[in-house]
């Protein structure tokens, strides 16, 4: 179990056919995904990474220095891998397109069990409001690189707009 006294090194609750909060940030915050090609790759690493687990995604944000996702675990003792799968590709592939050897990319992750539709559909909202959060765009839909173009697609502006009302953000209770 990992330091509970170590925000950088939080505790991970183990349970299967749920959904999980993922974040995980970049060491220190370097913007080191800070190119669509990079960002395009890291979405690649993650969605392989899904596949090898049997896992699915539900929301996905992908930003310079972090990426959260919301995802369904039906076995949750391959968490650990799926993120180190990620983790560990991605570092391997922004180093070399920076030309670095063995630089430190990740630390650790934090992740979250949801527990019902209120919390999943916060979190929803958390991850498609996070780059308008962090300034990169003044729009939700302005940005490409989230889950947020699919669910305007499947579920409609109004529905979506209905959904951030009754799930604000500001729920979440915690900031990247």
């Amino acid at each position: 179990m990992a330091n509970k006294k170590d925000p950088h090194r939080p505790p991970h609750l183990l349970r299967d056919e749920t959904y999980y909060f993922i974040t995980s940030r970049t060491l220190d915050g370097p913007r080191y995904f800070n190119s669509p090609e990079k960002k395009k790759m890291l979405i690649e690493i993650i969605n392989k990474a899904l596949k090898k687990c049997n896992f699915s995604c539900q929301n996905w944000v992908v930003l310079d220095n972090h990426y959260q996702l919301i995802i369904y675990v039906k076995e949750s003792k391959n968490l650990g891998d799926f993120i180190k799968s990620i983790n560990g590709a991605s570092a391997r592939m922004v180093n070399k397109i920076d030309k670095v050897k063995g630089r430190k990319i990740w630390y650790q992750y934090w992740d979250k069990c949801l527990e019902g539709e209120s919390d999943f559909w916060t979190h929803v909202n958390y991850n498609h409001y996070n780059p308008v959060k962090h300034g990169y765009v003044n729009k939700m839909e302005d940005y490409e690189f989230s889950s947020y173009r699919e669910y305007l697609k499947r579920y409609g502006k109004e529905f979506m707009d209905e959904y951030f009302e009754i799930y604000p953000v500001r729920l979440v209770g915690f900031d990247d």
